[in-house]
Formats: C-alpha cells, structure tokens, sequence
C-alpha cells in the first residue's frame, strides 16, 4: 500500500504503468492496450439539474412529526438514483428518468453478492447470471433512448448512485449520533460542506482503489516488481497531518469527526482523493458533493438519533452498520 500523496497520485495517474485489475462487476479488465481517457467532472450545468432533482425528491420525502424507524440506506435510493440520471441524462422525461433510476438500481442490488463475495463468482454462477441479466436490461434500455456509450454510461451510473447512497447514510447516522454536532449545523449551515468533507474523509464508500503494477518500478524509494498488486486507500491518506489540520495545527484528533478543522486554514479538503485521480477519476464528483451537502441541510428540520453509533460494514466499500435512525419533525416554535 503507497502511503504518501505523491505515490497515490503517480499511481492513479499513470494507467499505462498502473492498471485496474477488475471492472465493476470484478470481471478482470483485458483491454489495458486501449488507450486510456480522462472523465472529466459533470458540467456546471448537469450538477445543477441533478442537485434539483435531489432537493425535489427529498422534499417529497414524508417524515412524520412522531418519531418513526428510517433505513438511511432505503430512504436515498430513489432521490440519489433519479437524480444522478436526471445529471447525466437530462433530455429525459420523468417516465424514462425513473425507469432508467430503477433500472440502476436493480443492476447496483445484484453487484451486492459479486462484490461481497469472498472470491469473484464463476461466470455462469447463479449471482453472476442475475448481475449480467440486470446490466443487459440496464443497457438496453440506455440504448432505448438514444445513448451511444450506453455500457460505459451504464457503469458510471452505478457508480455514481452507490456512492452518494452510502455517504448520505453515513452523514444521517452520524448526525444522529452526534446530536450536538447536528445543532451546530443548524446554527450554522456553513459548516455542511465541511461535515461533509469530514464523512468522505473518515467514511469513504470507496476506501481501496487496486491497480497492478505492469512494470518494474519504484514507489516511495521501495522497488516494485511486474504484475505486483499496489493498493492506494483515501481513508489511510485522509489520517496524513501534511493532508488534514490536526493536534498540530490546532485542531481536533484526525481520529475525530469535526468540520471545525476546515474553519480557517489554508489546507484543502479532499487532499486525500476520495473521488480518485487520473482517467478513471469519479466524474460525478460536483453532483456528490452537491448531493450530500443538500442532505445535511434537508436533515435541518428533523430531529435525529440512534440507541448506538454505526460500527463499519466493510462487505461493499464502507457503509454503516446498522444504517437505522429515528427521526421524526422537529416542532418550530412559533
């Protein structure tokens, strides 16, 4: 595992030296000889329609005045997958949008097994026929309306529907385990984006990035043989004083959740690449961002908490365990 910035990044940077071993669905990728392009950030323009769609299908979203049981894992599918389709696929009706959502999510449930797996499933095993079943649907219907990258659009659809999912999770559990910290957002909704920076940095859906070194090389003044596996994680990056404000500068454990470290410094948050770097960078980046910071604000009008904090699931990327709050409608005074 590379443990400094500049290693993460020539590794993540360098797909002609450092190759992805597995694709989504842990099927070993075997076109490395393509020649590899960038995947740029959503426009401006897609990030805005998605994060409306969101705010839309939050505000829709009923949460009694009692306090009521809520899956934050079930609770953001809908909102997450229409609105990351509405983001990149905007000239869709509503009919289609929700159609293409579901679909997403159908083909993102049946990766659940494959990824969980001890070992990648065999090719005609029951879990891997049911994930190929639900991207051929997923495909197909991309093709229906019109998309002329439909399987590469149909990866960065699921991608880009787990993660927020996971990390909205995370923010909701902690912010009703942390009743304190959920009423210093309230007083100040400045401090949402920096919570959020801190749940990615902490809890990132996606913790491990693997690549396989195609060549000799030399990381971190350490030789690195052929075909040797090279792991580089966001979460052991996002502990790095040089990255993160810590006791040295003043601020809280780097153990510790806490926006306040990004009050005031000149240190950038997401130093640590929780959404990657290089051509296979996540470019639904901005819409995330957007998404989870809407959420934070969408959860100030509710009253949050847990009997216990989440501990860590680690069977798909980093998810909480259990991902159940209470919450119910906080009464306004007035």
């Amino acid at each position: 595992m590379v443990t400094t910035l500049e290693a993460a990044r020539t590794v993540l940077t360098a797909p002609e030296d450092f190759v992805l071993p597995y694709d989504v669905s842990r099927q070993p990728v075997r076109r490395h000889g393509r020649e590899a392009k960038d995947t740029p950030p959503l426009a401006p323009e897609a990030v805005a329609v998605g994060a409306a769609v969101f705010a839309e299908e939050l505000a829709h979203t009923a949460v009694p005045v009692e306090s009521t049981e809520i899956d934050t894992l079930v609770l953001l599918r809908d909102p997450v997958a229409r609105s990351t389709t509405a983001a990149m696929l905007p000239a869709l009706g509503i009919a289609d949008r929700d159609r293409i959502a579901g679909l997403v999510l159908a083909w993102v449930d049946s990766l659940g097994p494959v990824i969980s797996a001890a070992r990648p499933p065999r090719r005609w095993s029951a879990h891997r026929r049911a994930e190929h079943s639900a991207r051929r649907r997923l495909i197909g219907a991309l093709q229906e309306v019109g998309s002329a990258e439909a399987p590469a659009l149909a990866t960065a659809l699921a991608a880009g529907v787990q993660v927020p999912i996971a990390s909205g999770a995370w923010c909701l559990t902690q912010l009703a385990a942390r009743p304190d910290l959920h009423r210093l957002i309230r007083e100040d909704p400045e401090l949402a984006v920096p919570f959020v920076w801190e749940v990615l940095r902490l809890f990132p859906p996606t913790w491990v990035l693997p690549r396989i070194a195609v060549a000799d090389s030399v990381l971190q003044g350490t030789e690195v043989p052929a075909y040797t596996p090279v792991l580089v994680s966001p979460l052991a990056l996002g502990l790095l004083p040089r990255l993160v404000p810590g006791p040295d500068a003043g601020s809280s454990p780097l153990g510790e959740l806490d926006p306040l470290r990004w009050i005031g410094t000149d240190r950038r948050p997401g130093a640590w690449l929780p959404f990657g770097a290089g051509p296979h960078a996540c470019p639904g980046r901005n819409l995330g961002l957007a998404q989870l910071a809407r959420l934070v604000e969408w959860s100030a009008d509710l009253a949050l908490h847990v009997d216990h904090p989440p501990t860590v699931n680690a069977d798909r990327g980093l998810s909480p365990r259990p991902s159940l709050v209470r919450a119910h409608r906080r009464r306004h005074a007035g």
